[in-house]
Parts: structure tokens; sequence; C-alpha cells
């Protein structure tokens, strides 16, 4: 599993300026492998929707959210062949708030033809990786994993709601959820205890705080904070 603590080494020549830059970078960088995903679709979309939701904001801008992905594209992404499947749950997500579809008219060679844009709402959100999208599970996992995200205390990847409680909580029925637990504890994605239900996978599931220790002079070691924004 990878490691979500990253280890930098600066020697004595270091300057200043290039401690500053390197602190400023690679908070950057580590994000390009993130995305955020709006909170607010927990209790609003089944978990397959919470995929494709999830697909759409891979082939978004990283500053914009604004993504141009033609459907019969974002069909293949998510893995059918029904781009009318894929444009029922468009226009569900527009309507439960969590994006804009912008139709705009373009003047191509052969004509004009329509295309849609996609706003995505990233006002309260939580930071997926990408590399969920190439996990070795079903697509109703992994939308189940990323509404299961959703209900986490802000900047954890724990909730304390009950297996029966986060049924009702997802409007998913009690028998799948439990479905869900048992299989995402046997993979390794998950674990449960007295205190809640946990995510495990720090490499894909970020929390909104993380902690970057430096190494200096390979002597002493000093804890930076970084707050992801």
């Amino acid at each position: 599993m990878p490691n979500s603590i990253l280890v930098i080494t600066i020697t004595e020549d270091w300057s200043r300026k290039e401690i500053f830059i390197l602190l400023t970078i690679t908070p950057r960088l580590l994000m390009t492998q993130y995305r955020k995903i709006s909170k607010n679709m927990a209790g609003k979309l089944k978990s397959k929707e919470a995929y494709l939701f999830y697909c759409l904001a891979l082939k978004a801008n990283l500053k914009t959210y604004e993504s141009n992905i033609k459907q019969l594209t974002l069909a293949n992404e998510y893995g059918i062949k029904d781009t009318d499947q894929i444009s029922d749950w468009l226009y569900k997500f527009q309507s439960k708030g969590l994006l804009t579809i912008v139709k705009v008219r373009i003047k191509g060679k052969f004509g004009q033809f329509q295309k849609c844009r996609y706003f995505l709402n990233t006002e309260n959100y939580v930071l997926i990786s990408e590399i969920l999208k190439d996990e070795p599970i079903s697509r109703q996992l992994k939308g189940f994993l990323i509404l299961l995200k959703c209900k986490c205390l802000n900047g954890t990847n724990t909730t304390l709601y009950s297996q029966n409680k986060l049924a009702n909580e997802l409007g998913i029925s009690r028998g799948t959820i439990s479905n869900y637990m048992q299989e995402a504890i046997d993979k390794g994605y998950i674990s449960k205890d007295k205190k809640g239900i946990h995510l495990l996978r720090k490499d894909i599931f970020l929390k909104t705080e993380t902690s970057f220790p430096i190494i200096k002079n390979k002597k002493s070691t000093e804890l930076i904070d970084i707050i992801v924004d």
C-alpha cells in the first residue's frame, strides 16, 4: 500500500528560498492526483451514480471543475455503452444541485452542433484520489466507498454512524449496506470498531489536514503541517 507520508531530505547547502519553493509547490504536486467530490451527494445518489460523478470529476479542469467531456467518452470511462443512462444520471446530478449543465452551440467545419459543458459544485467537498478508478473492485463498491467518505467527520476518514444509521443516511437498504461493508472489510478498504467505521486507504481518501515530515541534515526532524485547500 502506498505511503501517504512524504519524507524529504534537506542538506546544508539548501537556501531559504529553495526550501520555501519546495513547501509551496509540493502540496500542489500532490493535489494533482486528487479530485474534489461534493459531500452533498450522500443521500441523493446511489452507489453507481456516485461513481459516475467521480469519473466526471476526473475529467474536469482542476481549477474550474468544468468538464467538456462527451457522453460517449464518459460512458467508456465509466464502463458501459448506454449513453442514455449516462445522460439521465447527468441530469439527475443537476436536479440535485451537484452540477450545472450549460448547452453551447458550436460552429464547425460541417455546420453547427450542440455541446454540453458540466460545471461541478465543489463548495462542500472531500478529496479522493484518481487511484480509486483502477482498484480491482466493482463500480458499486467504489461508489459506496465514495459515499462513505462523504459521511466521515470533517478532515477525517472516520464516520460515527452505526451501520443501520448509515443505511438510512445514504438511502440504501440495510442488506445492501451489510454486503458492501463486508466486502470492503474483506478487501482491506475499511475497518469497523466501537469508535466507528474507518476508511483505511489514506492514499485514496485524503484527510483535509496532512503532515509532512522534513528531515534536516539526516539528524533532526521538523514536522510541518500543511492545510490542503
